[in-house]
């Protein structure tokens, strides 16, 4: 959306411009005027249209589900099974 806005200011800058040259009336401060704002718009562009037009979409990661992974203990593991009965 910014991106349309965006251009479409261009559209209407770059329309004026052309209007005041063929009228006659493109004096230096009016260059100058255009070049501040030429200046201004690229700098918009480059902080507010150019990260939203290339940004990847994020997306909501899942907790993810572990499964029991534990072993029951088995009965012949005790303690005391490495001491020697006589």
């Amino acid at each position: 959306m910014l991106a349309k806005v965006y251009f479409y200011t261009w559209a209407v800058i770059a329309a004026a411009f052309f209007l005041l040259l063929a009228a006659g009336e493109m004096s230096t401060s009016n260059l100058v005027l255009f070049g501040f704002i030429a200046f201004g718009m690229v700098f918009m562009g480059m902080i507010a249209v150019l990260p939203s037009s290339i940004a990847h979409p994020v997306e909501e990661a899942e907790p993810k589900v572990f499964e029991d992974a534990r072993k029951p203990v088995k009965a012949s593991i005790r303690h005391s099974a490495h001491v020697q009965q006589v």
